[in-house]
């Protein structure tokens, strides 16, 4: 797959877990993805809700995802992945 297949898919993923009741009590939001392939993968999400992101949320977004990408086999070969908040505005 090209970096435009994986991207598409990966995004489908995060969304169908975000979907998902438990996640939608946290009140979770994609800010940002990317995705970088070939011999030092790497998907990067950054979550964010409307009081801030904990470290709990980030866990249980990467448990939860880490495991979807494993069993759909969108990554091919060893990847890495990471999960976490856009930080604080600065404006």
């Amino acid at each position: 797959m090209d970096e435009n297949t994986v991207f598409e898919a990966i995004e489908k993923l995060a969304l169908s877990l975000l979907s998902r009741e438990d996640m939608q009590e946290r009140g979770l939001v994609i800010k940002l993805i990317k995705v970088a392939t070939g011999r030092n993968a790497l998907v990067r999400i950054y979550l964010d809700k409307e009081n801030g992101v904990s470290i709990g949320d980030c866990t249980y977004f990467h448990k939860e995802f880490s495991v979807m990408l494993d069993v759909e086999n969108i990554m091919i070969g060893p990847y890495r992945l990471e999960v976490s908040s856009p930080g604080i505005d600065t404006k």
